[in-house]
């Protein structure tokens, strides 16, 4: 297994871990306040992905849509669960292993979406808070199905995706103000996954599968939790991840995320 989904499996398991061990905790001791909160969120990223071996590159768009729901402890400690659906747009990717080589340009496929989060509070000095946090999401494997029409012989095709992406590092965020909680925060941020094509031409047929992976890995998130009325909160951060061009030169790629939180 590659280094990086071992990462992603210690940074789940590592969450659950800790989410039991609270658990066990306030059996221990009665003071200890837990909470169950639900909640919903939606996202966005645009990255830029490389493939044939770093030879390539493109951008890779998705659209996120979720259910959430955080298991809160004594508000410094914070483990969410998540599923929902996500629309994943690899336009500009280039299968040329196929009988007829194909340039995907079919818009976005549709898949099941999961992941888990984590947030802790380390300590606090005046109005600030600081902290960790860790996120881990999937966006599993999909297939669309494609009408080939533009050879002499009418023919099919299939593109089938996944991808997964971890994020983790430390936060500040200040807490001066009363209904608003702005934060920043350094993220390590790491994309990759499959992309695969497969394509049937009358008696022809093939498939090729493309590994990709987000070009930038380090990025920095700005946000805000904005709490309008007690017992609901609205979440919002805007990200961007620098990266290097393959033509050379630096660039930047983005992401924003929605979250509504109730019963706080």
């Amino acid at each position: 297994m590659p280094r990086i989904r071992r990462t992603a499996a210690a940074g789940l398991i590592l969450a659950l871990a800790c989410g039991l061990g609270a658990l066990r905790l306030r059996a221990q001791d009665t003071e200890t306040r837990t909470r169950l909160l639900p909640g919903l969120g939606a996202g966005y990223f645009a990255r830029t992905i490389s493939w044939d071996e770093k030879a390539r590159e493109s951008k890779l768009k998705s659209v996120l849509a979720f259910a959430r729901g955080e298991l809160r402890i004594n508000d410094g400690f914070a483990v969410g669960l998540f599923a929902g659906y996500s629309l994943t747009n690899p336009n500009g990717i280039i299968f040329r292993g196929l009988p007829f080589s194909l340039d995907y340009e079919a818009g976005s496929i549709g898949a099941i979406l999961v992941g888990a989060d984590l947030r802790k509070t380390l300590f606090q000095a005046g109005d600030f808070e600081f902290g960790a946090t860790a996120r881990y999401e999937r966006s599993f494997a999909s297939t669309s199905e494609l009408e080939i029409t533009s050879l002499n012989q009418a023919g099919t095709a299939k593109a089938m995706s996944s991808w997964q992406r971890f994020l983790a590092g430390p936060f500040v965020r200040y807490l001066g103000y009363e209904s608003f909680s702005p934060f920043l925060a350094l993220t390590f941020d790491k994309l990759w996954g499959e992309f695969t094509m497969a394509e049937t031409i009358g008696d022809l047929t093939g498939s090729e599968t493309k590994p990709v992976s987000g070009k930038g890995i380090f990025g920095i998130v700005l946000g805000t939790d904005f709490e309008p009325i007690p017992g609901f909160r609205l979440s919002g951060e805007l990200s961007a991840i620098p990266y290097t061009k393959l033509a050379g030169g630096l660039d930047v790629d983005y992401g924003i995320a929605l979250r509504a939180i109730f019963g706080l």
